[in-house]
C-alpha cells in the first residue's frame, strides 16, 4: 500500500504563519484550506482545535473489518511572546509564552501583532553593564522590545497590550535540509495534512490542537469530544547532535528516521502500540529511532487519560534547535514519518482488537 506524499509546501506555509498559544487562527485557517476537500467533516471546538473526521476507504476484497477509531493529532501553536506593557518611551515589555530559553532572547527580532510590526529585543550594551553582571542571563521581565517608537502613543498606534510575537524567521531549503521557525509542531501538523489527502484504511479523526505549549490544553478537550479507540500524536522533537557528546548521547539525530517515544514526562506509551509501530517500521524498511526517556511531554499524555483510557503513542520528526528562532530538519524524516503512520493505520485495521 503506497503512502501519501509529504507536502513540503505545506510545511513552508505553516512554519511562516504566526500561531502563538492562544492565537492560532492563521495557522488553523491554512490547515482548513489544505484539507477541506479531503475530509468528510470539519469542526472547530470551543478552545479552537480543528477536528476532521474521515471515513475509511471501502475494504479491499477479503478484508475482515474496519478496524479501531484512530485519533491522529498535532498541535498548531508555537512558543513566542506576549506584550504586557508599553512604557512612556515606546518600549514594549513582554513575557514568554511557552518554553523559550532566556539565553536566546537578547537581540532577537520578533514579528508582533496583526500588523507584523518588527521589533528587536533590547538590552544595555556591555560597556554599561558591570563586569560582574555581564555573564548573567536576564529573564524576560528585565528585557524589552524596541520597535523604533519614541513614545507610548507612537507605539500604541501599531501595537496593543496582549499582542503576540513570533520569531522573524524565513523558511529556506538547503538541499534535503529545511530551516524555519516553529517546527515544533508545524512539522507534525504538515505530516497530518499530508496523511488526510488520501482516504485512510481505518475510521480516522485528525485533530490539529491548540495551546499545547502552555499545558496540553487543546488535546484535553478534543480527546473528550473525539473518544478514540487508539491515538498517535505527531510531533517535532529535539535532536541531540552536538560537539563533545558521545555517540550514545547523540540520539535521536536528524536524517535517521522517525522517533518513537517509549516514555516522557506526560506519557507511558502503550506497549502494544509501540510494538506495532516497531514491527510496521521493520516490515516497511523504515529506519526509526527512540526518544530519550523522561524528557518533554506531548498531547498524547492527556489523550491517554481521557475517558476510560486510550492506548496512545508518539511519533516525531527530529529537529535541531526547537523552541528557538530557527530550527533544522531533514525532509526525508518527514517523508518516512508519513509512510510509517500510513502503514501503521493499515496494521491497526488488520491486527488491533
Amino acid at each position: 500500500m503506497t503512502a501519501p506524499r509529504f507536502r513540503d509546501e505545506t510545511l513552508e506555509t505553516l512554519s511562516t504563519l504566526p500561531g502563538v498559544s492562544g492565537g492560532e487562527e492563521a495557522v488553523r485557517e491554512a490547515v482548513v484550506a489544505s484539507v477541506r476537500d479531503h475530509v468528510d467533516s470539519l469542526e472547530i471546538d470551543a478552545l479552537g482545535s480543528l477536528i476532521a473526521r474521515i471515513d475509511p476507504a471501502p475494504p479491499r476484497k477479503g478484508a475482515r473489518r474496519r478496524g479501531p477509531h484512530v485519533m491522529l493529532c498535532a498541535h498548531i501553536d508555537e512558543v513566542g511572546i506576549m506584550v504586557t506593557s508599553i512604557d512612556k518611551e515606546g518600549r514594549l515589555r513582554f513575557r514568554s509564552v511557552g518554553g523559550i530559553d532566556p539565553r536566546l532572547l537578547p537581540t532577537q527580532v520578533f514579528r508582533i501583532g496583526p500588523r507584523s510590526v518588527r521589533g528587536v529585543v533590547g538590552w544595555l550594551p556591555p560597556h554599561l553593564v558591570k563586569k560582574a553582571d555581564r555573564d548573567k542571563v536576564l529573564p524576560d521581565r528585565e528585557l524589552y522590545i524596541d520597535i523604533g517608537a519614541s513614545s507610548a502613543e507612537e507605539a500604541e498606534a501599531v501595537v496593543s497590550l496582549g499582542d503576540f510575537g513570533v520569531f522573524d524567521t524565513t523558511y529556506e531549503r538547503w538541499g534535503r535540509i529545511r530551516k524555519g521557525k516553529a517546527f515544533d509542531d508545524r512539522i507534525g501538523s504538515s505530516v497530518l495534512v499530508s496523511l488526510v489527502e488520501r482516504r485512510p484504511p481505518v475510521p480516522l479523526t485528525a485533530v490539529w490542537t491548540v495551546q499545547e505549549e502552555v499545558g496540553l490544553r487543546g488535546a484535553t478537550a478534543a480527546a473528550r469530544r473525539v473518544r478514540p479507540d487508539v491515538a498517535i500524536a505527531l510531533e517535532g522533537t529535539f535532536s541531540t547532535e552536538g560537539p563533545g557528546l558521545t555517540p550514545e548521547e547523540q540520539v535521536p539525530a536528524i536524517g535517521r528516521g522517525p522517533v518513537i517515544t517509549i516514555q516522557d514526562r506526560s506519557l507511558m506509551a502503550h506497549e502494544r502500540l509501540v510494538a506495532l509501530l516497531r514491527e510496521t517500521a521493520r516490515r516497511a524498511r523504515i529506519p526509526v529511532q527512540y526518544k530519550r526517556p523522561g524528557l518533554g511531554g506531548t498531547d498524547a499524555g492527556r489523550i491517554s487519560l481521557s475517558g476510560t483510557g486510550v492506548p496512545s503513542a508518539v511519533v516525531s520528526v527530529p529537529c535541531r534547535y526547537i523552541h528557538a528562532p530557527a530550527a533544522l530538519l531533514d525532509v526525508r524524516d518527514a517523508e518516512r514519518t508519513v509512510s510509517l503512520i500510513w502503514h501503521a493505520l493499515d496494521a491497526l485495521r488488520k491486527e488491533w482488537p
